[in-house]
């Protein structure tokens, strides 16, 4: 009888299918009066809404309605020759915008939304997603291969950008199954992909942590996001989200920020990220990575930072369980770790383990940056490596603060260090690697392997869950492995 139940149940699931792919239509924008006529449409289950390739379009595309578990709506280009692209003029809150919509799947657009000018001109997105109708899960939202390149003018804020997803004036509601992907993100105020809620949060008590609201699976990957007036991308209220493989570049052209935070998260992945060229005037913010406040079990790991001011922002408000590990740092021009709200004493659980911090001649670089006061961490299996003369910066003894078997060269040990290692790491060709480096298997990043003979080989203290392999994703055998971000490979056989 079960099995019987579950056959209809399987039977009439694919047949709903199939009546609403029978149901659904394509719908055709091939000029501009199409696309107005179509801008405000209703669409159900199984739609697909094609943009002509080659052709212009002005004001903004504000669809309604929402598709179904294996019928989507999607929205995609037709043709032959250059994007379909929407010109949203500056006028329009966005070129594409999306309200309360689930299961819808958008591909291949190219966007703007500007008046030409550097002025404000107000609260801009290229795509906007924002859910403030009803209470509820919005599931299955995919943005993916789109363009998005000059909205508003030369301003800054965090609310406005490129790619953004809201919840707004809501209570008890929450995302699951939104990705951004594959996505080009050029000369935007504001940030280039952000998301936030109103109800969606990090409950911290004096021994647990209690989520609300917080999204679920969510995927932020294969990114290109370039000269932002703001972060180039902000992760917020999610669960076990992943954000990898996104090119982070000239971050806060008109403010300060990090590339990349995370707020009212748990369990984020922040990982095979380059973040470069985040330098200008203003003391704070300035890294490629922070593990912002508000936030509990964040990793953050196998990325390449250069050339930014430093290398990582930690909070020291409320934030839990922080784990940086097989980073590298490639002449960060100021500093390598920045400790933020310097009278907080919240942040607790910091782990940072086998990164290796590379600078070149002729940069004034900190280990600690800005006079900050490093607080609860442990440093273990790191190398810190200055082809100059390194330095550690005023305040570094810390608040429980401690290092472990970490290589030092051209810097003295930390005090702390009882079992430091006074050496050249002897890498096989550090500060070698360029910029846009392969991102889906980091072998630029191979210079960092230690060469024949290295005082990093095999020395690293053993750490339970670590995570087994190394920033090139080479396996690690427990007991035998490198100190460092990069292992040497096994020998030949």
């Amino acid at each position: 009888m079960e099995s019987c139940r579950r056959f209809l149940v399987a039977f009439l699931g694919l047949l709903f299918v199939l009546c609403s792919s029978c149901l659904a239509k394509e719908y055709r924008v091939d000029s501009q009066k199409r696309f107005n006529a179509l801008a405000v449409g209703m669409f159900g289950p199984g739609d697909v809404i094609l943009f002509k390739r080659g052709v212009r379009f002005s004001g903004m595309f504000s669809p309604s309605g929402s598709g179904r578990d294996k019928a989507p709506i999607r929205i995609d280009a037709y043709g032959k020759g250059a994007r379909p692209r929407i010109d949203a003029g500056g006028t329009r809150q966005a070129g594409l915008l999306l309200r309360d919509p689930s299961y819808w799947e958008v591909n291949g657009l190219e966007i703007t939304n500007t008046d030409g000018t550097d002025a404000d001109q107000g609260s801009l997105f290229g795509i906007y997603v924002l859910a403030k109708g009803k209470e509820g899960t919005y599931r299955h939202v995919y943005i993916n291969d789109c363009y998005i390149h000059d909205v508003n003018g030369k301003v800054a804020g965090k609310q406005r950008g490129g790619i953004h997803v809201h919840i707004k004036e809501l209570k008890a509601s929450k995302f699951h199954d939104l990705r951004i992907t594959n996505n080009r993100i050029v000369r935007v105020g504001g940030v280039g992909i952000g998301n936030t809620s109103d109800c969606g949060r990090v409950e911290f008590r004096k021994n647990e942590t209690v989520n609300h609201h917080l999204w679920t699976k969510v995927y932020v990957a294969d990114n290109f996001i370039d000269h932002t007036g703001r972060n180039n991308v902000i992760a917020r209220v999610s669960k076990d989200a992943i954000y990898e493989r996104n090119v982070l570049a000239r971050s806060s052209r008109y403010s300060t920020g990090h590339s990349i935070f995370c707020f009212n998260t748990d369990g984020i992945k922040i990982q095979y990220n380059e973040a470069c060229g985040n330098v200008g005037k203003g003391g704070i913010d300035r890294g490629g990575f922070d593990a912002d406040y508000q936030c509990v079990n964040t990793y953050i790991q196998y990325n390449y930072s250069h050339d930014n001011h430093w290398f990582c922002g930690i909070m020291k408000k409320n934030n839990r369980n922080v784990v940086i590990r097989y980073n590298v740092s490639q002449n960060d021009t100021m500093g390598v770790y920045f400790y933020g709200f310097e009278r907080a004493r919240e942040a607790t659980g910091i782990h940072i383990y086998n990164n290796t911090h590379y600078v070149r001649k002729g940069l004034d670089v900190s280990v600690f940056i800005g006079g900050r006061t490093p607080l609860n961490t442990l440093f273990e299996n790191n190398i810190f490596y200055f082809a100059g003369r390194g330095k550690w910066g005023a305040r570094s003894t810390g608040i429980n603060l401690k290092f472990r078997n970490n290589i030092y060269y051209n810097i003295s040990a930390h005090k702390s260090d009882a079992r430091a290692i006074l050496a050249d790491p002897e890498l096989i060709a550090p500060g070698k690697t360029s910029r846009r480096i392969d991102l889906k298997t980091m072998k630029a990043l191979a210079g960092y392997r230690p060469g024949p003979g290295s005082p990093c080989i095999d020395k690293a203290l053993a750490i339970r869950r670590s995570g087994g392999q190394d920033i090139l994703k080479s396996k690690i055998t427990p007991g035998k492995a490198d100190i460092g971000a990069v292992e040497r490979p096994p020998p030949r056989r």
